[in-house]
């Protein structure tokens, strides 16, 4: 049997064909933004404008931090999430991205309302103790809070925080239990841990590194895929006997859903080509993370989707809840 089109939808076919990559080669036509959800010096901070200059050789148009701090990144996700899904907003999401939702309900979902570009690079933090401390390795240290439930504390800094998290995974996997000690960030919790009064912390390689060298903490493992930058000779979970404990702080640039299939593999295609750059892999080693192996749009969103459903699974397991 032949089947025979009409003629207006012959020209249709043709017309969305042509069209196709005509968006492709006529995107972008004016600059693009990059939302960093917290302020300028931090790490999303660093990462981004590490990537920006040469995404924006690349396309062909500026790439703008856009700076929106608040509510745990939750502001810089919703201002992304109500965004024109045309492939001119862009944001650097971590960790806090999917967790937030999980602890207080948000009017987007983390992983459904946005489309995963790439995943750019990760840091990898370090599981240390004070310098006097009795505890000398992850063996002791597992051996320890098995024998008394509890009695281990361990230093917070927010609920949701990657140091936060990392522990949760820890004790889940080796099926220990310390005790949560919260403090308002960092800083604080690090004076009370050189002094002994904190038992375990997990904290990034790049701050945990001076104190190692000066002698007042011990580093026990890195907490990551790999081995910290910093702190190349530390051995990770994983090379420790410790399974499922390892996770990475990674950062993932996502936009909305939705893109124009065209737009989408244009902005792909500029992201593999800036990722692979020796000169931006050094950048982004420099403000301590560790580049990532490009991979597709379609491989970010389900990296993004099997993070999502790993942390909904721990903070349900854990009784895991938002602060106040």
């Amino acid at each position: 049997m032949t089947l025979i089109l009409p003629r207006r939808a012959l020209m249709g076919g043709a017309a969305s064909l042509l069209a196709a990559p005509a968006l492709a080669q006529a995107f972008p036509q004016r600059p693009i933004r990059f939302i960093s959800p917290f302020p300028a010096g931090g790490i999303i901070d660093l990462v981004i404008r590490a990537v920006s200059e040469d995404l924006a050789s690349e396309l062909g148009q500026p790439v703008v931090v856009d700076v929106r701090t608040g509510a745990g990144g939750m502001i810089a996700a919703q201002n992304l999430a109500q965004s024109p899904a045309d492939g001119y907003s862009w944001l650097l999401a971590s960790l806090g991205h999917i967790v937030g939702p999980l602890l207080t309900p948000q009017p987007f979902h983390p992983v459904d309302a946005f489309q995963g570009l790439v995943k750019v690079s990760h840091a990898v933090s370090v599981l240390v103790v004070p310098a006097n401390s009795p505890l000398t390795s992850v063996a002791g240290l597992v051996a320890a809070a098995r024998a008394e439930p509890g009695r281990l504390n361990y230093l917070r800094p927010g609920h949701g925080t990657f140091a936060h998290m990392a522990v949760e995974v820890i004790q889940r996997a080796q099926g220990i239990r310390m005790t949560a000690v919260d403090y308002r960030g960092l800083p604080p919790g690090v004076v009370d841990l050189i002094a002994g009064r904190i038992d375990v912390a997990v904290l990034p390689a790049g701050l945990a590194a001076p104190h190692l060298r000066e002698g007042r903490l011990r580093a026990l493992s890195a907490v990551g895929s790999t081995r910290a930058l910093e702190l190349p000779d530390l051995r990770t979970l994983g090379e420790q006997g410790i399974q499922g404990a390892d996770v990475d702080s990674w950062y993932i640039a996502i936009a909305p859903r939705g893109l124009p299939e065209p737009v989408l593999a244009r902005i792909a295609a500029a992201w593999q080509v800036v990722l692979t750059r020796p000169s931006v892999q050094d950048r982004l080693r420099g403000v301590g993370t560790v580049p990532a192996a490009p991979i597709s749009p379609a491989q970010t969103q389900a990296l993004l989707a099997r993070e999502y459903a790993n942390y909904a699974t721990l903070v349900r397991d854990a009784n895991i809840r938002a602060e106040g």
